[in-house]
């Protein structure tokens, strides 16, 4: 009689085939805590209540603390933009979508703030509820940004910038004053404008040079710079030696006070000009107008009439103001 092996025996493996499905079980897990320290991303796992349960090399090597003291600390505690509150609103909201990618802030042992990318997702492991997240240093990229940035700044800076006198160029100017006329219309507050002009310059320009001319041209812009009331008022180069400001909410009054000032002080530059007939320095010419939301006014008009009252100051002697409110209809 012959023996068969029985059903059961046939499920059987062998010893060895066992052996190396355990070996490759165990290979896999050790390649995959390999491949996860290997990682230059931080990978934490938090629970519910934002308590570190595991971190990565990375999390360890980044932020300076070690796994130990990873466990006994909780997010609150190493990122300063989050609190109680908002921790369980960023559990809820991972709950309801699954994943979440947001840029934050942790700080490190050394108490040194590390710009952070987040992208956390809602993991639900041996009946349990975490919070596993890849955790980016975007320290590089917030640094290039912010220099990117500041590029960018200064580009447009010096777009507006008159290169010789560092005030607004006219390309500032006509776009700051066509943003004051749609204003003044809303609101109806009064609007001023002063026109300047240095007086005698061409003759000062070929007699003391070119360089003493530029010099003197900025000299004159600084002080009607520091006349303006930061940063309400504008102050730019018109064009050659002549200047312009625009004084958003001021009166003819206002404007006539800040007038004389650049003029007084202009003047007491004491600037050597011994081709000026009437004062033998430097001096300027200023117009001054003034308008309100209930007339009717444009860029050009304002212009026009700043132009003629400075052509009448010049007419009357120089060194003077000459101002004037918009004529009522």
């Amino acid at each position: 009689m012959t023996n068969h092996p029985s059903r059961s025996d046939d499920r059987i493996a062998p010893a060895d085939d066992v052996a190396a499905l355990m070996d490759a079980a165990a290979e896999r897990s050790a390649l995959a805590l390999y491949s996860i320290n290997a990682l230059a991303d931080m990978v934490i796992w938090v629970d519910q209540d934002g308590r570190y349960v595991f971190v990565n090399e990375a999390a360890t090597r980044l932020l300076g603390y070690s796994e130990e003291e990873f466990s006994r600390l909780r997010v609150c505690d190493v990122d300063p933009d989050v609190d109680e509150a908002f921790w369980y609103r960023h559990w809820e909201e991972l709950k309801r979508v699954g994943v979440i990618k947001i840029e934050s802030t942790n700080t490190n042992k050394q108490g040194q703030a590390v710009p952070i990318e987040i992208t956390a997702h809602y993991v639900r492991f041996g009946g349990r509820e975490y919070n596993c997240a890849i955790v980016r240093d975007i320290s590089e990229r917030k640094m290039t940004q912010a220099r990117m940035e500041a590029l960018h700044e200064e580009i447009y800076r010096l777009s507006i910038t008159d290169g010789l006198t560092g005030i607004s160029n006219r390309r500032h100017f006509d776009g700051s004053l066509a943003k004051e006329i749609e204003r003044l219309e809303a609101s109806g507050e009064p609007l001023s404008l002063i026109l300047l002009d240095v007086d005698h310059f061409k003759s000062f320009n070929d007699h003391q040079g070119h360089m003493a001319g530029d010099a003197c041209l900025r000299r004159v812009a600084g002080v009607i710079d520091g006349a303006m009331r930061q940063p309400i008022d504008l102050a730019a180069r018109y064009g050659g030696e002549e200047f312009v400001c625009i004084l958003p909410s001021t009166t003819l009054v206002e404007a006539l006070e800040i007038a004389e000032t650049i003029r007084a002080r202009i003047a007491a530059l004491g600037l050597a000009h011994d081709l000026s007939p009437e004062w033998g320095i430097v001096t300027a010419s200023l117009g001054v107008v003034s308008t309100e939301g209930n007339e009717r006014e444009t860029a050009q008009s304002l212009l026009a009439r700043a132009d003629a009252l400075l052509y009448r100051a010049k007419e009357a002697g120089r060194n003077r103001v000459e101002a004037g409110a918009t004529p009522r209809a």
